[in-house]
């Protein structure tokens, strides 16, 4: 076994650090949590009634507009990657969560599309995040580390008024930083060139500079600074991982991490949402944390997925577990990076989970504990939504691409499902370790079956139509016994 953590800080860390959530207490107020799981039908009814009252007209009203602005061709031009689907699909569903039921937008307040400058500013910073990750991949981190400390770049966005306008620019041109071999190398994900790549970038800046001089004159300095602001922490995570990444980090820096990363950068998205919308920041920024900590959630499954590249070159949840705690399974993922990275789809998350099967289980126990513990109904019903659509694959075309995933991992092109199950539970059930309950094994079990669509129908027959639903609609919160006792009755 790994050496554990020490729960102790050292000095440094003290006045810099919150006290972390360690694994331990994680786990036993997510067992406290799960004994407070209420599965009643009745009760599940009316939260939706209520949930459903502002959904019938909030819906409809932002499927409307999500059609309208897509007519913008070159903004459909860049929209059109298949690979950025998920990644826009959750900025236009953020932003009707956001304004329908944090800010409690009216429709005519929807009709009129003023938080639009917000989702592009969350566009350009994921769109731009694969463009900066892609070229430190290509050129090398020791390379930007290089071009970092040339003092004559500013590489920070900044805003100016020029006639009246707003003007957000940065004083710096790519193509001044890098070699041209850089620039002409494509992008495996876009298959594009980072110099067209970048010119998509420069198109989503002239986007937000357009709707930025659109607004009243008297929010417009205001939305310019918090789009700086939000873009420029962004950058700083970029530039910490890039220049100071340090492959020991405690579960504390890895907190503190998240918090810059998700949290902060989300609150001032959140602002600056706030003040597109014309309502009053102090009215609703209490509520700022408990969305962002739905982020942070699903920040979590974009770990599991990024391992590989996460690896040895940014803090990442699923590494930090699998580092400290289960050391087999770092030795894996070390062995097997080149084959992780070449892997897409439901046959990359079916190997994590079976492979590195005890980590991801403390991963999504983390997650478990955000639901318990940060959100309310309506947000736990959003974060199970998207993790089953993004991890599980559930009603996900490009996810399914590989399909199933078990088949793939076996190495089989026909496998029975008692040949399925017997492989699962010879890799998931002989893991031994004190944090790791028999509990959270079966239900990893079931996480695993839910994932591969032969066995999802096998288990959907077995069980009741009221089980199925909370499996599934519950899917991260869902009692850890409870998810037990309905796997072990296969076997």
């Amino acid at each position: 076994m790994a050496p554990q953590p020490s729960t102790i800080l050292p000095e440094r860390d003290k006045t810099r650090y919150a006290v972390p959530l360690l694994p331990e207490k994680m786990l036993s107020e997510n067992e406290l949590a799960d004994r407070g799981f209420n599965n009643s039908i009745k009760k599940e009814l009316i939260h939706f009634l209520r949930f459903s009252s502002t959904m019938v007209w909030a819906f409809p009203t932002a499927r409307f507009m999500r059609w309208r602005i897509r007519k913008n061709k070159q903004l459909k031009y860049i929209l059109q990657f298949k690979e950025l689907l998920p990644v826009r699909n959750n900025i236009e569903k953020g932003s009707f969560a956001y304004d329908s039921l944090l800010f409690n937008t009216t429709v005519f307040s929807l009709l009129k599309n003023k938080s639009h400058l917000a989702n592009l500013v969350c566009l350009a910073i994921l769109f731009g995040d694969e463009f900066i990750d892609g070229i430190a991949g290509e050129h090398g981190k020791k390379n930007i580390q290089q071009v970092f400390a040339d003092e004559k770049f500013n590489y920070y966005l900044q805003y100016k008024t020029v006639n009246g306008q707003r003007l957000l620019y940065y004083e710096f041109d790519i193509c001044d930083v890098l070699p041209p071999d850089v620039l002409a190398a494509v992008n495996t994900k876009y298959e594009i060139t980072y110099r067209v790549f970048y010119s998509h970038l420069l198109f989503l800046l002239d986007e937000m500079n357009r709707h930025l001089n659109r607004l009243d004159a008297s929010i417009s300095e205001e939305a310019a600074q918090l789009i700086c602001k939000a873009c420029n922490k962004c950058f700083d995570t970029y530039k910490e991982d890039i220049t100071s990444f340090n492959p020991g980090y405690s579960f504390a820096e890895l907190q503190q991490y998240q918090k810059t990363k998700d949290d902060d950068i989300i609150q001032v998205l959140l602002t600056l949402r706030a003040v597109l919308l014309g309502k009053k920041q102090l009215h609703y920024q209490a509520q700022f944390a408990s969305w962002s900590s739905m982020v942070r959630s699903m920040q979590l499954y974009d770990d599991m997925q990024d391992i590989a590249h996460d690896c040895n070159y940014q803090m990442n949840t699923l590494a930090w577990f699998a580092k400290n705690y289960f050391i087999a399974e770092w030795c894996w993922l070390q062995e097997n990076m080149e084959k992780v990275k070449a892997l897409k789809g439901m046959e990359l998350h079916g190997t994590i989970c079976v492979f590195m099967p005890a980590s991801v289980m403390l991963t999504m126990q983390y997650a478990r504990n955000i639901a318990h513990t940060k959100l309310n109904w309506v947000q736990r019903k959003i974060q199970n939504y998207l993790w089953r659509k993004n991890w599980l694959g559930f009603n996900n075309p490009l996810l399914k691409e590989t399909k199933c995933c078990l088949s793939a991992i076996m190495q089989r092109q026909e496998t029975s499902i008692p040949l399925k199950l017997h492989f699962i539970r010879q890799h998931i059930l002989t893991i031994q370790h004190p944090l790791i309950s028999e509990e959270m094994k079966w239900g990893h079990l079931a996480d695993i079956m839910l994932m591969d669509d032969e066995l999802k129908n096998h288990l959907e027959k077995k069980i009741s139509k009221k089980d199925a639903y909370f499996l599934k609609s519950c899917f991260i919160e869902f009692p850890l016994q409870k998810k037990a006792g309905l796997i072990k009755m296969l076997f």
